[in-house]
């Protein structure tokens, strides 16, 4: 399976129509999408190149293609799409992690 990622930044502007407004806030958004292979992956990715952030020309436009089909990663300024290969999830044992914090002697 295939991920494709898309790191982002979502801007909240209450008053749009006041340009001396200072109540605009950004925040970084981190979006994910799973498909079962990689040509749907990358389909897709290519479809988010759409976004007026990730796109400045035509030129800029066939180049992420060609970024995307090749490396599978395109970035532009602060904007980037990526596919990944999904791994299998490690167990993770918070347990032994709490048993070691108890062994441990305190400095204090």
């Amino acid at each position: 399976m295939f991920a494709v990622v898309k790191h982002t930044c979502k801007l909240d502007i209450p008053d749009p129509k006041n340009v001396f407004s200072a109540k605009s806030s950004m925040k970084w958004v981190h979006l994910v999408w799973v498909f079962e292979d990689e040509l749907q992956a990358l389909t897709y990715a290519i479809s988010l190149l759409d976004d007026p952030l990730l796109k400045a020309n035509d030129y800029m436009y066939e180049s992420a293609i060609n970024q995307l089909q090749e490396n599978r990663f395109y970035q532009l300024g602060n904007e980037s799409v990526a596919i990944a290969e999904i791994q299998e999830t490690p167990e993770i044992i918070y347990e032994e992690i709490q048993e070691e914090k108890e062994d441990e002697e305190s400095i204090h």
